[in-house]
């Protein structure tokens, strides 16, 4: 009994060694993308886990935990001076978007979650200083989102991280 056990072993561990196996590149990932340009062309996948910087002539690349878009704060000196308070956060069922800004102009809300997936859209027309808005989250599942303030002319941006309760 012994030997057949053996045999068997021995007869199913030369099968798979022998075996071939061909594994196609592949990623579990929620988001990614591909340009093309004349000369050059880019894809990315969101949520790499490789980090490295390659050179070669004028040209500097680095790989890694890339981002669908822009997901930094920024407010161009050039600018209206603008601000947003956010509350209460973490949020229930209804987000007050307050708006500090110097003067009345129009902005785009999103929100997206942390994968960088759209998750609404607004557009809003005069918002006036001091004005607030109120966004329905009744809908969203518990978790972290991002808030994205922009300008008409996505100049100037404020993001703000809010948790669903």
């Amino acid at each position: 009994m012994r030997k057949l056990i053996s045999f068997l072993f021995f007869m199913l561990f030369s099968a798979a060694i022998c075996a071939q196996i061909t594994l196609a590149p592949t990623v579990i990932s929620s988001g990614g993308g591909y340009a093309e340009g004349e000369n050059i062309s880019i894809s990315w996948t969101l949520g790499e886990l490789a980090v490295t910087t390659l050179t070669g002539g004028n040209m500097i690349l680095t790989q890694g935990f890339q981002q669908p878009s822009d997901i930094g704060v920024g407010i161009s000196s050039n600018e209206v001076n603008w601000n947003i308070s956010v509350y209460p956060n973490p949020v229930g069922d209804e987000l007050s978007i307050r708006f500090d800004i110097d003067k009345p102009g129009d902005f785009l809300v999103e929100i997206q979650d942390v994968t960088g997936r759209l998750i609404s859209q607004e557009q809003h027309k005069q918002i006036n200083p001091g004005d607030i808005i109120l966004l329905n989250t009744s809908t969203y599942t518990h978790g972290v989102y991002f808030l994205k303030v922009f300008t008409p002319d996505r100049q100037q941006v404020q993001v703000t991280s809010i948790r669903k309760l």
